[in-house]
């Protein structure tokens, strides 16, 4: 059970994260796939660094973005990649 509603969560994850990005690419904001990636980990390094005790509930904000820029970043490259063998093949 407990595998089934942590899969679940990922694939509402994934689909967040899609539609996300294809928002912000409609309004022109495009990211680069890098800033994704270092985001994912400065959102929670830099906050852990400053405070030393930091709220369940801000800590928990704090993963969930980790693991939205991730995503993100995994969505950007796979991405970049397709349209790169696109481009040379």
């Amino acid at each position: 059970m407990y595998w089934l509603v942590v899969m679940i969560a990922f694939l509402i994850l994934l689909v967040l994260c899609q539609f996300s990005l294809a928002w912000l690419k409609q309004r022109d904001v495009h990211v680069n796939r890098w800033i994704w990636g270092v985001a994912a980990f400065l959102i929670v390094i830099v906050p852990h660094l400053i405070w030393h005790q930091i709220p369940t509930v801000i800590d928990t904000g704090l993963y969930l973005l980790c693991a939205v820029f991730a995503v993100n970043f995994m969505i950007e490259q796979h991405s970049y990649i397709q349209a790169f063998n696109e481009k040379h093949s």
